[in-house]
């Protein structure tokens, strides 16, 4: 760097330079023509692929997430690039309408194998009450040990 460059960069230090050649400016044009028709297609290729696999997994095995797990994953990886593909946004409305359509058709008879029960009431009365009852006390503590301070 001169002597030159220096006292240039020393006057001006904290601007700062908006190349037009970054990669936001690119995003930016890029994502500002999203075509819809173009990923609804997209996500129709999409949703057909996911629909075979899930035919072939047969439906005694659509709650098994271990087997489901991969193939879903396949098809939010398919629908993001479609996404990208299309000029389009990730997540966008029009993968979520997909995904929305896809969960009562594939998981609706899902339930969660480890869903927990209420806790009895005495556990909850105990749980509410002895942090009640505990914080007057600490202020209390605190209010005498301050004054004794004083």
């Amino acid at each position: 760097m001169t002597q030159d460059n220096r006292t240039a960069f020393e006057e001006r230090p904290n601007v700062t330079y908006e190349d037009n050649d970054s990669e936001d400016f690119h995003t930016q044009n890029f994502f500002s023509h999203c075509h819809e028709k173009m990923l609804k297609d997209y996500g129709r290729n999409c949703s057909q692929n996911f629909s075979e696999i899930m035919s072939e997994l047969g439906e005694e095995n659509w709650c098994n997430m271990e087997m489901v797990i991969r193939h879903y994953n396949s098809l939010t990886v398919c629908m993001e690039s479609g996404s990208i593909e299309s000029g389009c946004f990730y997540p966008n409305h029009v993968v979520e309408q997909l995904f929305v359509r896809i969960h009562p058709q594939y998981f609706s008879l899902c339930s969660n194998e480890e869903d927990l029960l209420d806790a009895p009431a005495g556990v909850v009365l105990v749980a509410t009450l002895l942090p009640i009852l505990l914080i007057p006390f600490i202020v209390y503590i605190v209010v005498w040990k301050s004054s004794l301070r004083d």
